[in-house]
């Protein structure tokens, strides 16, 4: 079985600048299979939840309307 996944980041976030992370992110779909998509938050840093409440609840809410029932 394979999970559906979305990965939610904010693109300041220390973690994302990370050396090599850029390849990471190009390649997540081989290491991540039922990745549904990437989306960065732009100017928000490690604590995405925090600083953009509205936008990562709308991330998830979209992500879980997409899934099939």
């Amino acid at each position: 079985m394979t999970v559906p996944a979305l990965y939610l980041a904010g693109d300041r976030d220390f973690v994302a600048s990370a050396p090599g992370m850029d390849q990471l992110l190009a390649n997540l779909k081989r290491f991540v299979p039922g990745l549904r998509g990437i989306q960065m938050l732009a100017g928000c840093g490690h604590w995405t939840q925090q600083e953009r409440p509205n936008e990562v609840n709308a991330a998830i809410i979209d992500f879980v309307r997409g899934l099939p029932d």
